[in-house]
């Protein structure tokens, strides 16, 4: 009989089909716990520039990313904003452990999330440790790339941060299943030059000698498109400034 259920909730459901399920927190669930979890969440769809959690509201729910990229700011009183991150498929977005969010959550696509509250996945970390354990890791995963993002502010130059970013989608793309050499930007050049702590000017100057240096190809548009003609020159200038 519990052979028989699981069969069937391996035909039904969502979240064992779901294409990003082994790079998010529900990873750790194999099929006969993930009930649990599909019982728990709401499918939540954001259009593009719609918040999904403004900076200082209560910490009701958080969300894995399934669709689209969305980003992550904070904000002064004078309405100046700082990009802090992107956020992609698989990602986990929220502050389980506090009681109010510290950042704002926008989309930049069209996006489609796995919203969950948060007394729900309380009551999951009771019963399944794993998923705990998976949040904390999300968590030490962005710490550690916020300890990486200190050391690019304050010790890499410009060119290294641009071609650092190229490298970051890069990685993506490869851990997406998505082609590495022909990306799609999601941010447009002031807001990468506002996660990379520079001008637009400045990083269109990068990108321009980038081009030049016959390293990378450039495609306008609403989303600028990049071809990546020589991955292992980008890796080196995004390491160490080569000229």
């Amino acid at each position: 009989m519990i052979k028989q259920s699981i069969l069937l909730l391996a035909e039904d459901s969502r979240c064992v089909g779901c294409e990003v399920r082994e790079r998010g927190v529900c990873a750790t669930l194999d099929i006969s716990q993930i009930g649990d979890m599909e019982a728990a969440v709401s499918v939540k769809r954001l259009s593009e520039g719609q918040l999904l959690m403004l900076e200082g509201d209560p910490s009701d729910h958080v969300a894995n990313v399934t669709r689209g990229r969305l980003k992550v700011y904070k904000s002064l009183p004078d309405g100046r904003t700082q990009l802090l991150r992107v956020l992609r498929p698989g990602d986990f977005i929220g502050a389980p452990f506090r009681d109010r969010t510290a950042c704002t959550v926008a989309a930049i696509t069209e996006c489609e999330l796995c919203l969950l509250p948060r007394k729900a996945l309380e009551h999951l970390f009771e019963r399944h440790r794993e998923i705990e354990h998976a949040v904390m890791r999300q968590l030490e995963d962005e710490l550690a790339e916020a300890q990486s993002r200190i050391l690019t502010l304050g010790r890499k130059t410009a060119m290294e941060r641009v071609a650092g970013f190229l490298v970051d989608e890069q990685e993506h793309a490869r851990s997406c299943g998505e082609q590495i050499d022909e990306l799609v930007l999601p941010l447009g050049r002031a807001e990468i030059g506002d996660l990379l702590g520079l001008t637009i000017e400045t990083v269109s100057r990068c990108m321009t000698r980038l081009k030049k240096a016959g390293i990378i190809a450039l495609e306008g548009g609403k989303s600028e498109r990049v071809s990546v003609l020589d991955a292992g020159r980008l890796q080196e200038l995004a390491s160490a400034e080569a000229y």
